[in-house]
């Protein structure tokens, strides 16, 4: 697990300054799921409504966009 923690920190340390922000929204997103399934098992929120909260309402539209591009990014164009 410490590897993963590790790994994660490196992906933060080397996002442009701009991108930080996003990175703690998701951050504190699961955080806020992690503490609700911790104090119910059952009754777990699904991730999507626990992350609306966090949106930027100017951003949702883009937000097709944006995923496309990161696989484009991640996986090239074919």
């Amino acid at each position: 697990m410490l590897a993963l923690k590790e790994q994660a920190h490196e992906i933060i340390r080397e996002l442009p300054q701009e991108k930080i922000s996003v990175a703690i929204t998701v951050l504190r997103g699961l955080q806020a799921l992690s503490q609700q399934e911790s104090a119910t098992k059952s009754d777990a929120p699904s991730a999507m409504g626990i992350f609306s909260k966090y949106a930027n309402p100017d951003l949702v539209p883009l937000e097709k966009e944006a995923w496309a591009k990161a696989m484009e990014e991640k996986h090239g164009s074919h």
